[in-house]
């Protein structure tokens, strides 16, 4: 994407505005909250699809180097960018279908993060990121041993507390989760294989003990198997543990 160009005192004064029109006045605001004047209003709605296009350039380009603007702001730009070609009137969720995947996907993306003050992405970078090595090494790697781009550096070095807590949350389920299965699994799959196999005499091998199963039971069966782990290519003998 290119930026194109615009006239700068129209950047710079959409720069400044809230995008949300004051009952007390029916103008936009400063940031710092006075109100448009009326011609600076006249001014901000000659804005053209460039001009806002631009300052849409700038918020991404901000965002990806860790560097964001209010997500809500960004949120009502967004719309704006959108409903000024639409009928008055239209409703949200129709804005939102008239964007493109990228925008609607940066409107869903910035919406959640406005509502809750957590990035889904920096959530997911923690959550794939390698801490055990993090602690010996400090240097930040996924799980999978690839270290972190300077993009991903820069996006965990701006989390916050309350991502973090989201962190710690989702591992202590992650956890929680792990072991309950563990402490479950061997019971559970001794019940499936019963369903199907507990008329053969013990000791009978089951090259394939999933190929009898509905789709149902065979995908709880491979996800008991998954977190007994057995070495590949064990094959099952009704009866054993």
């Amino acid at each position: 994407m290119t930026q194109p160009d615009c006239p700068l005192d129209i950047l710079r004064l959409l720069n400044d505005a809230d995008f949300t029109i004051r009952p007390d006045t029916g103008t936009w605001s400063h940031r710092d909250g006075r109100p448009f004047t009326e011609s600076e209003q006249a001014l901000a709605h000659q804005a053209t699809d460039e001009a806002l296009e631009t300052l849409i350039f700038a918020y991404r380009l901000g965002l990806a180097q860790g560097l964001g603007d209010d997500p809500a702001r960004v949120v009502r730009v967004l719309l704006h960018w959108y409903a000024r070609n639409l009928p008055d009137g239209t409703a949200r969720e129709d804005i939102v279908a008239a964007m493109t995947d990228e925008d609607r996907a940066d409107y869903g993306r910035l919406s959640y993060w406005a509502r809750t003050g957590i990035r889904p992405e920096v959530v997911a970078l923690l959550l794939d990121a390698d801490l055990p090595a993090l602690i010996a090494t400090k240097t930040w790697t996924h799980r999978d041993g690839r270290p972190f781009t300077k993009a991903e550096q820069t996006l965990v070095s701006t989390c916050t507390d309350r991502e973090r807590e989201a962190v710690l949350a989702q591992i202590k389920l992650e956890l929680d989760f792990d072991t309950e299965q563990e402490a479950d699994a061997p019971r559970a799959l001794d019940a499936l294989l019963t369903k199907y196999y507990g008329h053969l005499p013990d000791g009978t091998l089951i090259p394939d003990p999933g190929a009898a199963m509905t789709d149902e039971d065979r995908a709880e069966y491979e996800n008991l198997v998954y977190v007994l782990a057995p070495e590949p290519g064990d094959t099952l003998a009704h009866g054993e543990d």
